[in-house]
C-alpha cells in the first residue's frame, strides 16, 4: 500500500480539513487530558482502551466549549464518518448516540491523510480474505461482490498473487485471540469504508472544486492557478483510470452496435420522413404498436435496459411473465415508475399500495428483497418522496436480468417475434430533397425533342425533323432510322464537302466529292 509522506500531504485536496480534525484527534487521544479510555466487557469477551458516546460527547462539551449537546454530537459523527475512530460491534455505524455503545481510535497508520492513494490490489485481498470467513458475518455487500468481480477482470494476470496473501493473511488472523480479530476487523472495514464506499454512499475524498477554486483569497494570482493546477492534477491521480485502448474498444462496440438505430451514422429504417415522402417510419416508432420492426425487436436483446424502456417491450415481456407465472417483478418495477412520474398529492396514497402489494408479509405478489431495504421503506411510508423504493428497484431489476430476462430471450414468443417482424424496405432519396418530385425529369416522362432542342440552343446545331423523331420512336429499341448528316471540313487549300445519307438498311447511297 502506497503511504504518502509528510510533504506530499500538504498539497493534498482538503488537507487543511484533515489536519484540523487530526488535531482534535490527538488531543482526545491525550494520556491525561484526552477522552477517558479502558478496557470494558462486550459479552464475554473485553475491549482494551474503548470509550463511549458519552465520554467523548462530554470531552467535546468541556474542551472545545461545545454548549449544545446535539452539536456535539454532530461533531463527534462527523470525526467518525472521516474514519477517525470507529465502532467495534456495528460495522459502518457512524452515527454516535449518547449512549454505551463502544468505540476505539482508529490507527493513525488508516487515517485518509496517510493513506490517501490506495491500490486495487490491496483492496481486491481485503475482499478476498472475507470470502474465506464465516459468510454470515463477514459476507460481502452488493457493491463488494460487483466490486471484486471487476477487479478479477482487471487484475486476472496477478490474481494468484492476490488469493495467496489473502490465505496467508487468514491464517494468520485464525491464530489471534478472539478480542484481536473483531478489532482488526472493525479496523479494516472503517477504513475501506472511507476509501472505497458504496455507489449510493458520498465520499469524503471529493470535494467540489467551486468551493475551492471560486473562494475570495488575497493571494498573488500565479499563486492561486499554481495550486489550482496542483489541486486539478491530484484530484485526476486519485481517480480509478483504464487503459485508452479498452475506452476505444468500448466506445467501437458501442458504435457498432447501435449504428442501426442513429440516422446520422447509419440509414434510417425503413426511410427518413424528413429526406423523403415516406412517413411509415412515424407510425412504426410509436410507444405501442402492433407489430414492431425486425430492428426493434432485435435493440430489445442488447441489455435489460432497452427492452423495459420500449413500452411495447414491456407489453410482450408481460406476455411471456403472465406465462411463466413470475410476475411479481415486472408489476413491482411498473408500480415504482407510475410513482416517479405522478402528482405529488399521490405519492403516498402510491406507495402503501405498492407495500401492501408487494412488500407486507404475505403479500399477494411478494417481491424478493432482503430486510434493509424493507426496514428502511418501513420508516418512510409516513413521509414518502419518489425515491422511496430506489433501493430496492435496483435489487429487483438486477434479479430480472439474472432470472426472467434471459429466459424471455430464449423463449419461443421471441423467437416469433423476431421471425415474423416485419423488415420495410427504404425508399431512395432524391439528389435535391429539398424539390418538389414533380419537378424532376424521370426516365418515362423524359422526350428526345426537350433534350435536343437544349442541345441546339446551346451548341448552334440545327435540330432534327419531326419526322425524324417520330420514326426514331417508332422503332425498337430505341436505334436511329433516318438521320442527315451534314458535315463541313475544311482541309489543305480546297473545301470538301460530303453529304452523306443513311436509310433504313444503313447502307451509304451516294457519296459526293
Amino acid at each position: 500500500m502506497e503511504v504518502t509522506t509528510n510533504s506530499q500531504r500538504k498539497g493534498l485536496p482538503r488537507s487543511l480539513q484533515f489536519q484540523r480534525m487530526e488535531r482534535i484527534v490527538k488531543a482526545m487521544q491525550h494520556p491525561t487530558a484526552g477522552v477517558p479510555v479502558r478496557s470494558q466487557k462486550l459479552f464475554l469477551t473485553t475491549v482494551p482502551n474503548a470509550f463511549t458516546g458519552n465520554d467523548i460527547t462530554e470531552w467535546i462539551m468541556q474542551k472545545l466549549n461545545v454548549k449544545d449537546s446535539a452539536e456535539a454530537l454532530h461533531l463527534a459523527s462527523l470525526l467518525c464518518y472521516y474514519g477517525y475512530f470507529f465502532h467495534v460491534t456495528t460495522n459502518g455505524a457512524v452515527q454516535i448516540k449518547e449512549d454505551n455503545e463502544l468505540f476505539r481510535f482508529q490507527a493513525p497508520y488508516f487515517w485518509v491523510s496517510t493513506n490517501w492513494t490506495t491500490g486495487n490490489t490491496e483492496y481486491a485481498i481485503y475482499l478476498m480474505k472475507r470470502t474465506l470467513r464465516n459468510r454470515q458475518r463477514h459476507g460481502l455487500e452488493e457493491h463488494e461482490i460487483r466490486a471484486i468481480e471487476d477487479l478479477k477482470k482487471k487484475l486476472l494476470h496477478q490474481w494468484d498473487f492476490v488469493t495467496m496473501q489473502a490465505e496467508a493473511q487468514f491464517r494468520v488472523l485464525k491464530d489471534r485471540k478472539k478480542t484481536d480479530k473483531t478489532i482488526i476487523d472493525s479496523q479494516e472495514r472503517a477504513f475501506w469504508r472511507v476509501m472505497r464506499p458504496s455507489p449510493d454512499e458520498t465520499s469524503v475524498l471529493e470535494m467540489d472544486i467551486r468551493n475551492d477554486l471560486y473562494t475570495f483569497r488575497p493571494i498573488r494570482r500565479d499563486e492561486a492557478l499554481k495550486r489550482r493546477l496542483e489541486y486539478l492534477q491530484q484530484a485526476l491521480t486519485n481517480r480509478v483510470r483504464t487503459k485508452s485502448s479498452q475506452t476505444h474498444q468500448s466506445l467501437c462496440a458501442f458504435s457498432e452496435l447501435f449504428s442501426d438505430y442513429d440516422p446520422f451514422l447509419g440509414h434510417c429504417a425503413p426511410s427518413n420522413p424528413w429526406l423523403t415522402s415516406d412517413t411509415d417510419r412515424w407510425n412504426l416508432m410509436i410507444p405501442l404498436v402492433e407489430n414492431p420492426t425486425q430492428l426493434r425487436v432485435r435493440r430489445w436483446s442488447f441489455n435489460c435496459k432497452e427492452l423495459l424502456s420500449d413500452p411495447t417491450g414491456v407489453r410482450e415481456f408481460m406476455k411471456f411473465c403472465k406465462a411463466d407465472f413470475s410476475t411479481e417483478s415486472l408489476n413491482f418495477y411498473l408500480h415504482v415508475q407510475e410513482i416517479r412520474n405522478c402528482p405529488l398529492s399521490q405519492i403516498k396514497q402510491k406507495a402503501e399500495v405498492v407495500y401492501r402489494e408487494h412488500l407486507a408479509p404475505n403479500a399477494l405478489q411478494e417481491v424478493n428483497i432482503n430486510d434493509t431495504i424493507r426496514t428502511k421503506i418501513i420508516k418512510q411510508l409516513e413521509n414518502p418522496s419518489r425515491e422511496i423504493f430506489f433501493e430496492a428497484e435496483k435489487h429487483i431489476i438486477e434479479l430480472m436480468k439474472k432470472n426472467s430476462y434471459p429466459r424471455f430471450m430464449q423463449s419461443e414468443n421471441y423467437r416469433n417475434l423476431l421471425q415474423n417482424a416485419p423488415n420495410p424496405v427504404p425508399k431512395k432519396t432524391g439528389i435535391f430533397h429539398f424539390v418538389k418530385d414533380n419537378y424532376f425529369r424521370t426516365s418515362s416522362s423524359s422526350s428526345e425533342d426537350e433534350y435536343d432542342s437544349d442541345d441546339s440552343n446551346h451548341k448552334g446545331e440545327n435540330p432534327t425533323t419531326p419526322a425524324a423523331n417520330t420514326a426514331n420512336k417508332n422503332q425498337p429499341g430505341g436505334a436511329l432510322v433516318a438521320t442527315t448528316v451534314n458535315v463541313a471540313t475544311t482541309a489543305g487549300p480546297g473545301n470538301i464537302v460530303s453529304n452523306q445519307s443513311t436509310g433504313s438498311d444503313g447502307n451509304k447511297n451516294n457519296v459526293r466529292k
